[in-house]
């Protein structure tokens, strides 16, 4: 080949080369199609948010960037293929917060993903809203009293709260209130109806301007019903000593439990007995008669199996749902299996309206099985504003009681149930999740 073709070929192979590098240019440079018209929010929750943008004819797909409102650190946080595909949501989002949004399109024909260069752009806003408020109590222990709390939304700027009559099916009727405080999450309504069932809802809000509120979805409605004065505390006399007699375990599958009740009906008296789920289940007319007989019925858990911390919530609430399928009503209080009591225990009992209850005398009934000495630990140590342990399920014991009963009866005792012993010292009906030792003294400690 001589000189001149050689010098032709090098600069055809240069203009090839230049061409090549040239085209390779415009493609990475087409990639980017531009910034995308009309993005829009069209739905916002307390966790997400949805997109929406116009087509742009030929793009491949979209990028979708996110910064804090203001801050203008964006970052890509999704592709989107296709043309057609204009909508996406962006979702873990923290709730009552601002976010800035906006969207490119992109043209790749090598199915590369490249990000832009250009930060020209136009950004649309979204505000997330406050979250779903929970419900931590409703409970109504005074006369026409209801007592609500719910959980703290550190972000709300205030909670707005909903309370009607009936079954929660229907808010239409509702009344509406409001609490401008952001730390305050509870609230006490009085002058109620007692025995109405009401229902109560709340939700969180903050500030979208100066004058607008943002609102949460509104909390899962509760229901209760409101208490009335006990209609046995009448025949109380604060003045005068009294004690509480305490029964757990049944009802018993022997006559014991009702050889009891035979004696507090005969003298007039009232008892609290702790019992246990599926025994209550299997005895229908005996949580009917002690109902009738104005005692206090409680809640020993489902099956006595779990003991302290071992203890469940639903343990706690199929016991409860037991006694309230044979009686139509609640238990009022609690007494855990060996009287060890939880954190977990004490919440639940406040989230279902319950006292709990130790004891501040034992007869260790269980353990010795034996009249007299039940009969004699009573007898020889009682003291005003006792709460008195013991089981209805021996037949010991129900010989002790036919027996102490009309004795405490002579030394000036009223025998009541543990509401009404609280009720009668303090002036205040019992606590829901507080347990008591006796009539004055709370038990704090936890196993």
């Amino acid at each position: 080949m001589n000189k001149s073709k050689v010098i032709l070929a090098g600069a055809v192979m240069v203009v090839l080369i230049l061409i090549a590098s040239f085209s390779a240019m415009s493609i990475v440079q087409s990639r980017t199609v531009g910034n995308v018209e009309k993005s829009e929010i069209t739905e916002v929750k307390a966790d997400s948010a949805s997109l929406k943008w116009k087509r742009v004819s030929s793009a491949d797909g979209y990028y979708v960037y996110q910064s804090p409102a203001g801050e203008n650190a964006f970052e890509r946080i999704a592709t989107v293929k296709g043309e057609a595909t204009v909508k996406y949501t962006v979702d873990k989002l923290e709730q009552a917060t601002a976010y800035d949004f906006y969207v490119t399109a992109f043209k790749d024909s090598n199915n590369k993903d490249y990000d832009i260069e250009s930060k020209e752009f136009s950004a649309v806003t979204a505000l997330t809203p406050p979250s779903k408020q929970s419900i931590k109590v409703l409970a109504s222990e005074e006369e026409g009293t209801l007592k609500a709390e719910w959980e703290i939304n550190p972000k709300a700027e205030g909670y707005e709260y909903q309370l009607v009559k009936g079954d929660g099916s229907s808010f239409e009727e509702a009344k509406t209130d409001g609490i401008a405080d952001k730390a305050k999450a509870n609230v006490e309504i009085k002058e109620l109806e007692v025995k109405q069932t009401y229902a109560f809802r709340v939700r969180s809000y903050i500030y979208e301007s100066n004058e607008k509120k943002l609102y949460g979805e509104w909390s899962k409605a509760q229901t209760v019903e409101i208490a009335e004065k006990l209609a046995v505390s009448t025949n109380v006399d604060p003045s005068k000593p009294m004690i509480a007699l305490t029964f757990d375990d049944g009802p018993g599958y022997n006559d014991a439990s009702d050889r009891i009740l035979d004696v507090l009906e005969k003298y007039h008296v009232r008892a609290t007995f702790f019992m246990v789920g599926k025994n209550a289940q299997d005895h229908p007319k005996n949580l009917k008669r002690k109902l009738e007989l104005g005692c206090e019925l409680g809640n020993h858990t489902w099956d006595h199996n779990h003991y302290g911390k071992n203890v469940t919530k639903e343990d706690i609430k199929k016991c409860s749902d037991a006694i309230n399928k044979v009686t139509g009503q609640n238990p009022t209080c609690f007494r855990s299996p060996g009287g060890n009591t939880t954190e977990l225990i004490r919440n639940e009992c406040k989230a279902e309206g319950m006292a709990l209850y130790y004891w501040s005398l034992d007869t260790q009934d269980w353990k010795y099985r034996n009249a007299s000495h039940v009969y004699d630990a009573v007898m020889n140590h009682v003291e005003d504003g006792d709460i008195i342990l013991m089981h209805e399920i021996y037949d010991s014991t129900a010989d002790a009681v036919e027996k102490m009963v009309p004795q405490l009866i002579k030394k000036g005792y009223q025998l009541v149930t543990c509401e009404e012993l609280i009720y009668a010292k303090t002036g205040k009906m019992p606590e829901a999740g507080t347990q008591y030792l006796n009539a004055t003294t709370i038990k704090n400690e936890t196993s």
